[in-house]
């Protein structure tokens, strides 16, 4: 067992031996320092901070611009999932838990807010 082991050992390091070095960045190579990875674009626009209730009544509107930032929170006595069509955002809903959702308004149009299982409407994201 330990001729094994050490067969395998020598081969992993004759492989490691032979193998191209990982290439750097160009600027590393010359001495430059690299330039630093760019950060995600910050929100300038509002915060808006709704909670819908999914037991039933009206569909609600929430409006939104280009550039805020949408939190959304979904409540009620139903075991379900929460749905924002047109966006891929699907979050499980039960009395004791709700969905929670935290969107970055950047494409305009009205996105259906539904229960899946039920199929009901219980609002819309409107980004203007």
């Amino acid at each position: 067992m330990l001729i094994l082991v050490a067969v395998l050992m020598g081969l992993t390091a004759l492989a490691a031996s032979v193998s191209p070095p990982p290439e750097r960045p160009r600027d590393e190579r010359r001495g430059a320092p690299t330039a630093s990875p760019t950060p995600p674009p910050v929100a300038s626009g509002r915060v808006i901070d709704r909670r819908l209730d999914a037991t039933g009544g009206t569909p609600a509107r929430i409006v939104a611009e280009r550039g805020d930032t949408v939190l959304l929170q979904v409540e009620g006595d139903v075991v379900d999932s929460v749905s924002i069509e047109g966006l891929s955002e699907i979050d499980a809903i039960d009395p004791s838990s709700p969905a929670h959702f935290e969107l970055y308004a950047d494409t305009p149009g009205s996105y259906p807010i539904e229960l899946l299982d039920s199929g009901r409407r219980i609002g819309v994201l409107a980004v203007e």
